[in-house]
Protein backbone atom coordinates (compact mmCIF):
# COMPACT_ATOMS: atom_id res chain seq x y z
CA UNK A 1 0.00 0.00 0.00
CA UNK A 2 1.49 3.43 -1.24
CA UNK A 3 0.72 6.02 1.50
CA UNK A 4 -0.47 9.27 0.24
CA UNK A 5 2.37 12.11 -0.22
CA UNK A 6 -0.12 14.50 1.77
CA UNK A 7 0.42 14.73 5.47
CA UNK A 8 -2.02 16.02 8.02
CA UNK A 9 0.38 18.94 8.91
CA UNK A 10 -0.34 20.10 5.35
CA UNK A 11 -4.11 20.30 5.43
CA UNK A 12 -4.24 24.05 6.95
CA UNK A 13 -2.15 24.70 4.04
CA UNK A 14 -4.33 23.28 1.67
CA UNK A 15 -7.71 24.53 3.23
CA UNK A 16 -6.08 27.72 3.11
CA UNK A 17 -5.69 27.76 -0.42
CA UNK A 18 -9.05 26.13 -1.30
CA UNK A 19 -10.85 29.19 0.44
CA UNK A 20 -8.59 31.50 -2.01
CA UNK A 21 -9.31 29.63 -4.91
CA UNK A 22 -12.99 29.11 -4.22
CA UNK A 23 -14.55 32.73 -5.86
CA UNK A 24 -12.86 31.60 -9.38
CA UNK A 25 -15.71 28.60 -9.21
CA UNK A 26 -19.10 29.50 -10.58
CA UNK A 27 -22.44 27.36 -9.57
CA UNK A 28 -20.40 24.68 -7.40
CA UNK A 29 -22.53 24.77 -3.98
CA UNK A 30 -20.71 22.63 -0.87
CA UNK A 31 -21.66 18.48 -0.45
CA UNK A 32 -22.70 18.39 -4.54
CA UNK A 33 -20.24 19.01 -6.61
CA UNK A 34 -18.71 15.62 -8.18
CA UNK A 35 -15.94 15.64 -10.36
CA UNK A 36 -14.17 12.51 -12.11
CA UNK A 37 -10.71 11.47 -13.71
CA UNK A 38 -10.94 8.91 -16.31
CA UNK A 39 -7.58 7.68 -17.66
CA UNK A 40 -7.10 5.25 -20.04
CA UNK A 41 -5.72 1.64 -18.44
CA UNK A 42 -3.21 1.86 -21.33
CA UNK A 43 -0.26 2.87 -19.88
CA UNK A 44 1.53 4.59 -17.21
CA UNK A 45 0.31 8.23 -16.00
CA UNK A 46 2.62 10.53 -17.04
CA UNK A 47 3.00 14.57 -16.08
CA UNK A 48 0.64 15.36 -18.34
CA UNK A 49 -2.02 14.03 -16.59
CA UNK A 50 -1.22 15.11 -13.25
CA UNK A 51 -3.02 18.36 -14.13
CA UNK A 52 -6.45 16.85 -14.41
CA UNK A 53 -5.78 15.21 -11.89
CA UNK A 54 -5.43 17.25 -9.11
CA UNK A 55 -7.41 19.82 -10.30
CA UNK A 56 -10.79 17.51 -10.48
CA UNK A 57 -9.52 16.25 -7.01
CA UNK A 58 -8.76 19.25 -5.31
CA UNK A 59 -11.74 21.07 -6.83
CA UNK A 60 -14.20 17.82 -5.29
CA UNK A 61 -12.50 19.01 -1.71
CA UNK A 62 -12.47 22.02 -2.02
CA UNK A 63 -16.50 21.60 -1.91
CA UNK A 64 -16.95 19.03 0.19
CA UNK A 65 -17.80 16.79 -2.72
CA UNK A 66 -17.36 13.45 -4.35
CA UNK A 67 -13.72 12.44 -6.46
CA UNK A 68 -14.60 10.13 -8.95
CA UNK A 69 -11.89 7.54 -10.35
CA UNK A 70 -12.98 6.07 -13.73
CA UNK A 71 -10.98 3.80 -15.93
CA UNK A 72 -11.83 4.39 -19.53
CA UNK A 73 -11.42 0.89 -20.00
CA UNK A 74 -13.14 0.82 -23.72
CA UNK A 75 -10.35 -0.30 -25.93
CA UNK A 76 -9.57 -3.79 -25.01
CA UNK A 77 -6.85 -4.36 -27.32
CA UNK A 78 -4.31 -2.19 -25.09
CA UNK A 79 -5.94 -2.23 -21.91
CA UNK A 80 -4.88 -4.53 -18.73
CA UNK A 81 -5.68 -4.45 -15.07
CA UNK A 82 -1.75 -4.02 -14.46
CA UNK A 83 -1.96 -0.20 -15.11
CA UNK A 84 -5.32 0.10 -13.46
CA UNK A 85 -3.57 -1.06 -10.05
CA UNK A 86 -0.02 1.09 -11.15
CA UNK A 87 -2.79 3.92 -11.87
CA UNK A 88 -4.29 3.85 -8.82
CA UNK A 89 -0.54 3.68 -6.92
CA UNK A 90 0.36 6.66 -8.24
CA UNK A 91 -2.35 8.31 -7.15
CA UNK A 92 -2.45 7.20 -4.26
CA UNK A 93 1.41 8.42 -3.84
CA UNK A 94 0.52 12.42 -4.86
CA UNK A 95 -2.25 11.52 -2.23
CA UNK A 96 -5.47 11.67 -4.75
CA UNK A 97 -7.57 9.46 -2.97
CA UNK A 98 -11.02 8.48 -5.02
CA UNK A 99 -14.13 8.74 -2.93
CA UNK A 100 -15.44 6.24 -5.60
CA UNK A 101 -13.76 4.24 -8.12
CA UNK A 102 -15.23 3.01 -11.49
CA UNK A 103 -14.76 1.87 -14.72
CA UNK A 104 -16.56 2.89 -18.17
CA UNK A 105 -17.17 -0.84 -18.70
CA UNK A 106 -19.46 -0.93 -15.73
CA UNK A 107 -22.11 0.97 -18.28
CA UNK A 108 -21.16 -1.23 -21.10
CA UNK A 109 -25.18 -2.07 -21.38
CA UNK A 110 -26.44 1.19 -21.12
CA UNK A 111 -24.18 2.46 -23.51
CA UNK A 112 -25.19 0.40 -26.51
CA UNK A 113 -28.74 0.99 -25.47
CA UNK A 114 -28.48 4.68 -26.22
CA UNK A 115 -26.59 3.90 -29.23
CA UNK A 116 -29.86 2.11 -30.89
CA UNK A 117 -31.69 4.81 -29.78
CA UNK A 118 -29.56 7.13 -31.53
CA UNK A 119 -30.01 4.81 -34.91
CA UNK A 120 -33.51 4.63 -34.71
CA UNK A 121 -33.99 8.25 -34.81
CA UNK A 122 -31.45 8.29 -37.47
CA UNK A 123 -28.61 10.39 -35.86
CA UNK A 124 -26.44 8.12 -36.47
CA UNK A 125 -25.16 5.63 -38.91
CA UNK A 126 -23.10 2.35 -39.31
CA UNK A 127 -20.58 2.85 -41.76
CA UNK A 128 -17.27 0.49 -42.98
CA UNK A 129 -15.34 2.99 -44.81
CA UNK A 130 -11.64 2.97 -44.43
CA UNK A 131 -9.77 4.86 -41.56
CA UNK A 132 -7.80 6.59 -44.89
CA UNK A 133 -11.18 7.44 -46.20
CA UNK A 134 -12.87 8.34 -43.11
CA UNK A 135 -10.28 10.81 -42.58
CA UNK A 136 -10.20 12.22 -46.21
CA UNK A 137 -13.88 13.14 -46.38
CA UNK A 138 -13.80 14.80 -42.86
CA UNK A 139 -10.74 16.63 -44.26
CA UNK A 140 -12.57 17.78 -47.33
CA UNK A 141 -16.03 17.88 -45.53
CA UNK A 142 -17.48 15.31 -48.01
CA UNK A 143 -19.99 12.45 -46.60
CA UNK A 144 -20.25 9.24 -46.80
CA UNK A 145 -21.83 7.32 -49.05
CA UNK A 146 -23.57 5.48 -46.09
CA UNK A 147 -25.26 8.65 -44.36
CA UNK A 148 -28.38 8.79 -45.88
CA UNK A 149 -29.16 4.80 -45.13
CA UNK A 150 -32.25 4.37 -43.55
CA UNK A 151 -32.52 3.79 -40.04
CA UNK A 152 -33.96 -0.04 -40.55
CA UNK A 153 -30.68 -0.90 -42.67
CA UNK A 154 -28.70 0.74 -40.27
CA UNK A 155 -30.38 -1.58 -36.98
CA UNK A 156 -29.37 -4.43 -39.01
CA UNK A 157 -26.00 -3.84 -39.37
CA UNK A 158 -25.90 -2.57 -35.64
CA UNK A 159 -27.40 -6.00 -34.42
CA UNK A 160 -24.61 -8.05 -36.46
CA UNK A 161 -21.72 -5.58 -35.30
CA UNK A 162 -23.25 -6.25 -31.62
CA UNK A 163 -23.02 -9.68 -32.77
CA UNK A 164 -19.30 -9.86 -34.06
CA UNK A 165 -20.60 -10.71 -37.48
CA UNK A 166 -19.69 -7.20 -39.03
CA UNK A 167 -15.96 -6.81 -38.42
CA UNK A 168 -14.98 -3.35 -40.45
CA UNK A 169 -18.00 -1.35 -39.41
CA UNK A 170 -18.28 1.52 -37.28
CA UNK A 171 -21.11 3.36 -36.06
CA UNK A 172 -20.29 7.61 -36.47
CA UNK A 173 -22.59 10.43 -35.24
CA UNK A 174 -25.16 12.04 -38.15
CA UNK A 175 -23.66 15.43 -36.83
CA UNK A 176 -22.29 18.20 -39.58
CA UNK A 177 -20.10 17.20 -42.19
CA UNK A 178 -19.54 20.86 -42.99
CA UNK A 179 -18.70 22.06 -39.56
CA UNK A 180 -16.66 24.67 -38.62
CA UNK A 181 -14.85 22.26 -35.93
CA UNK A 182 -13.55 18.63 -37.07
CA UNK A 183 -14.81 16.89 -33.97
CA UNK A 184 -18.28 17.43 -35.03
CA UNK A 185 -17.80 16.14 -38.68
CA UNK A 186 -19.96 12.57 -38.22
CA UNK A 187 -17.45 10.93 -35.61
CA UNK A 188 -16.77 7.42 -34.85
CA UNK A 189 -18.89 6.59 -31.52
CA UNK A 190 -18.36 2.48 -32.10
CA UNK A 191 -16.73 0.04 -33.04
CA UNK A 192 -16.77 -3.65 -33.67
CA UNK A 193 -13.98 -6.06 -32.29
CA UNK A 194 -13.83 -9.51 -31.42
CA UNK A 195 -10.46 -8.56 -28.95
CA UNK A 196 -11.96 -10.04 -25.45
CA UNK A 197 -12.01 -7.48 -22.81
CA UNK A 198 -9.71 -7.27 -19.42
CA UNK A 199 -13.02 -7.36 -17.47
CA UNK A 200 -15.83 -8.51 -18.93
CA UNK A 201 -14.17 -11.65 -21.33
CA UNK A 202 -15.98 -11.33 -24.90
CA UNK A 203 -19.11 -10.71 -23.36
CA UNK A 204 -19.17 -7.79 -26.13
CA UNK A 205 -18.17 -7.28 -29.65
CA UNK A 206 -18.42 -3.73 -30.14
CA UNK A 207 -17.04 -0.84 -27.93
CA UNK A 208 -17.31 2.73 -27.57
CA UNK A 209 -15.45 5.15 -27.79
CA UNK A 210 -14.22 8.07 -25.65
CA UNK A 211 -16.63 10.23 -27.15
CA UNK A 212 -19.60 8.20 -26.93
CA UNK A 213 -18.91 6.86 -23.57
CA UNK A 214 -17.94 9.63 -21.63
CA UNK A 215 -20.60 11.77 -21.64
CA UNK A 216 -23.21 9.06 -21.07
CA UNK A 217 -21.04 7.67 -17.65
CA UNK A 218 -21.03 11.41 -16.74
CA UNK A 219 -24.61 11.49 -16.20
CA UNK A 220 -24.79 8.13 -15.05
CA UNK A 221 -22.50 9.26 -11.75
CA UNK A 222 -23.91 12.93 -11.44
CA UNK A 223 -20.85 14.65 -12.66
CA UNK A 224 -21.49 18.38 -12.25
CA UNK A 225 -17.79 20.00 -13.27
CA UNK A 226 -15.80 18.11 -15.47
CA UNK A 227 -12.33 19.75 -15.91
CA UNK A 228 -10.48 18.71 -18.62
CA UNK A 229 -7.15 20.04 -19.95
CA UNK A 230 -6.84 22.05 -23.15
CA UNK A 231 -6.81 19.63 -25.50
CA UNK A 232 -10.15 18.57 -25.37
CA UNK A 233 -11.32 22.10 -25.99
CA UNK A 234 -11.68 21.38 -29.52
CA UNK A 235 -13.96 18.21 -28.01
CA UNK A 236 -16.32 20.63 -25.83
CA UNK A 237 -18.46 21.03 -28.58
CA UNK A 238 -18.91 17.32 -29.26
CA UNK A 239 -19.45 16.56 -25.02
CA UNK A 240 -22.55 18.94 -25.34
CA UNK A 241 -24.20 17.56 -28.08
Amino acid sequence: MVEPAYSSSSSSAIQKLYELYKPLFKGATEEEVVTRFPPEPSGFLHIGHIKPAMLNYHFAKMYKGKFILRFDDTNPAIENSDYVQAIMDDLAMLGILPDIVSYSSDYFDIYEDFMTKAITEGIAYCDDSSVETMRKQRMEKLESKYRNTSPDENLQIWAQMREGKAQGWCVRGKINMSAANACMRDPVFYRCSDVPHYRVGTKYKVYPTYDWACPIADSIEDVTHALRSLEFSPRNELYAW
